[in-house]
């Protein structure tokens, strides 16, 4: 986008091509970092000029609909011009919500991160007066530009806070340094590296990390017998166990059929319904981790 001042050129801002975007998270938000490069002419001979109080709104495009805005974000930093062209790589913190950023990834379904970024601030000139400076002839700076991030460089921004494409689920995960995870854990963290890659083969590759799990709990713990329908201990394991079989078999026939049998929507399922049933895993509790619940998609 273009920076100009009374009808001059003065600089641009533009999106960084060798940064990615970058996260933080904090207690209810997560700060995306959108990395730009500042570039400033030189001034004329006596004439000065400052950019200020840049705001910055994040923009999810729908194409024949007003766009929904994700985030937004303010650089406290005032820029100045100088005697000859300047270049700066700044990266603008936009405080966005996770709900936010998870309805987003439901919405991109695994296509290209492309996003729209409007930015509005103040010029003003530089008057030097008895060696005191003087704000003078402010003008309202508005621009506009198109932004896209790899899909690989967005995930793992997202992934590097704690949150990434999938599903808001629940689950037990080791905090720090610990024991490695046991293999129930394992698969279903392998499951959510696959899902963020986004996409037909990720989203079928995510049941297959799930389905090889279950087949072996399957084969060490088969479900046996008819329902009790007593509301025992014994009667909430068979569900239990019943639930893992009917998963086991939607598994079976995605990761069978073509890729295009495999859905989102089921990955999700699938991810979703593992997560819970290793929280409810009946005669094999997970061991060795910190019980505690972390949101982690």
């Amino acid at each position: 986008m273009d920076i100009t001042y009374r009808d001059r050129h003065v600089g641009s801002i533009n999106l960084s091509r060798t940064c990615g975007p970058t996260t933080q998270r904090g207690f209810d938000r997560i700060l995306v970092g959108i990395p730009v490069d500042f570039r400033f002419e030189a001034r004329d001979d006596g004439k000065h000029w400052e950019l200020s109080d840049l705001f910055v709104d994040i923009f999810v495009q729908r194409p024949g609909s007003a766009n929904w805005l994700l985030g937004s974000g303010l650089s406290a930093e005032t820029l100045m011009s100088a005697t000859g062209p300047m270049e700066l790589a700044r990266s603008i913190k936009v405080h966005c919500s996770p709900r936010g950023i998870a309805q987003y990834e439901a919405f991109r379904d695994g296509g290209p991160v492309r996003l729209r970024c409007e930015a509005r601030g103040r010029i003003c000139g530089l008057l030097n007066i008895n060696g005191a400076t003087h704000l003078v002839n402010p003008a309202p700076f508005f621009g506009a530009m198109d932004i896209e991030f790899s899909r690989e460089s967005w995930t793992t921004a997202l992934r590097s806070c704690g949150l990434s494409a999938g599903v808001l689920v629940e689950i037990p995960l080791p905090l720090g340094d610990g024991p490695k995870p046991g293999d129930g854990l394992q698969a279903l963290l392998d499951a959510s590296e696959a899902f963020d890659h986004g996409g037909p083969t990720a989203w079928k590759n995510s049941v297959g990390h799930i389905r090889p799990f279950l087949e072996e709990w399957r084969a060490r713990q088969p479900l046996q017998g008819t329902e009790p329908k007593d509301g025992s201990n014994v009667d909430r394991t068979w569900k239990l166990l019943n639930l893992r079989d009917a998963l086991y078999k939607c598994c079976h026939f995605w990761v069978h059929e073509s890729k295009s049998a495999c859905t989102r929507d089921d990955a999700q399922l699938a991810l979703a319904t593992f997560a819970s049933l290793l929280r409810a895993r009946p005669l094999n509790e997970l061991k060795g981790f910190d019980q505690r619940c972390a949101i982690v998609r």
